[in-house]
């Protein structure tokens, strides 16, 4: 049972109570995200954190109690249903997001919701149409725009400092997924995930390429594979990618554990993108090399506080080494020591994210650097690198300008 919100000030038409759904470890970083930055935004909002939700209640208990959100409840209809909550963040597995996506606008909340947005892109353009009709504020996760080393790579490619983009290389690589004894999980299954590691990880890298270098116009030739084809179901409930003893029950794995594809875009680059959960060693990683006709720049997770860019007939050759700054995308603005060379890892670029969708609520604007079209367009470069895997043919999005 839920303790009791005693603050007599809820019931003031300007408070924001603000509830995590899904208590999981991806859960947490959102209710880090809200706790670091909620005092930026307190005066305009009057926000608190309000509610964390999740079925499994001690798990509902133990995330409030860690970063003081008020109450815990194990039924995401009773944060709809609450007039107190106004802005929900959704961090449930993917074949959850639809509706709970749906029901919180419908309830008139401002949204987050996890990536992907939607295991269809019909059915993201489906959430994107609906929250254009109701009007609140609502965006995808799409954080890792948010690392300053890849959020100053997108400002020098607009800006063209290394001329018109010719070729990117996006990797997410993760190895999760490399431990056969890993139970199996709603990962493994295609009707509840949409896909694997597309889905879980490369759905970062498809956004990572959009905010780069602008739409996809074609996914030229695509390849998955499943490298682990089954495993054992878990003897109790797990939570991410957790491990867990194991029963004596197999089940199939018909989600891929590496995809690969040539991606075209609108401007003429081309693209290579890949994603895999079984990369021994690779952690968590997103890498990036792009080249364009005046310079190259590059960048890995791995190494988060630098990127390195090479110019055209450059002084001395090669790559000069950025480090992170106080000059540097969100350094100055949301790090308690904006200083050089400053760390910034996962969980502060997940903060600068909370804080933008913050920032918008508290201005009344809509949500862009991350938007449900954002999300929608993700969802149909992944629709589209599936359909090639699967037919061995070139799927077509929009038009092209290679070749010009």
């Amino acid at each position: 049972m839920a303790e009791p919100d005693l603050d007599p000030e809820t019931s003031s038409t300007k408070r924001h109570g603000i509830a995590v759904i899904g208590a999981g470890m991806i859960g947490a970083a959102h209710a880090s995200g809200y706790r670091a930055h909620i005092g930026r935004f307190g005066k305009e909002l009057e926000l608190h954190l309000a509610t964390v939700c999740d079925t499994r209640e001690e798990a509902a208990k133990s995330l409030a109690s860690t970063y003081g959100f008020r109450n815990w409840v194990t039924d995401w209809r009773t944060v709809m249903a609450d007039e107190r909550v106004r802005i929900v963040s959704i961090a449930l597995p993917n074949a959850a997001h639809v509706e709970v996506a749906s029901a919180a606008i419908e309830a008139g909340k401002h949204m987050l919701c996890e990536k992907p947005l939607a295991l269809s892109a019909a059915a993201a353009r489906g959430l994107l149409d609906a929250a254009k009709r109701s009007g609140v504020i609502a965006g995808t996760v799409f954080n890792y725009r948010r690392f300053p080393a890849i959020a100053e790579i997108g400002k020098l490619v607009r800006a063209g400092e290394i001329g018109d983009p010719v070729h990117l290389l996006v990797q997410y690589q993760s190895e999760y997924g490399a431990d056969p004894n890993l139970p199996h999980s709603w990962r493994d299954v295609r009707a509840l995930a949409g896909g694997g590691a597309l889905t879980d990880l490369g759905t970062h890298a498809i956004d990572i390429a959009r905010f780069l270098c602008g739409e996809v116009a074609e996914v030229r030739g695509a390849a998955e594979a499943i490298v682990i084809k089954s495993r054992f179901c878990p003897a109790a409930a797990t939570s991410g990618h957790d491990h867990a003893t194991l029963s004596n029950e197999r089940r199939p794995v018909d989600t891929d554990d590496v995809t690969s594809a040539i991606l075209l875009f609108e401007n003429g680059c081309q693209g290579l993108l890949s994603a895999s959960r079984v990369a021994v060693g690779m952690g968590n990683t997103l890498s990036l090399v792009l080249c364009g006709t005046r310079g190259t720049v590059r960048h890995t997770t791995a190494v988060a506080g630098e990127y390195q860019i090479a110019r055209l007939g450059g002084a001395g050759g090669g790559f000069s080494i950025v480090p992170n700054r106080p000059a540097s995308p969100f350094v100055r603005d949301y790090l308690p020591v904006p200083h050089d060379g400053v760390a910034v890892g996962y969980a502060e670029a997940f903060g600068f994210m909370i804080a933008e969708f913050l920032a918008a609520i508290a201005a009344g604007v809509p949500f862009t650097n991350g938007s449900l079209t954002d999300g929608m367009k993700a969802a149909e470069v992944l629709e589209a690198i599936q359909r090639s895997a699967a037919s061995h043919r070139p799927v077509v999005l929009r038009e092209s300008g290679a070749g010009r």
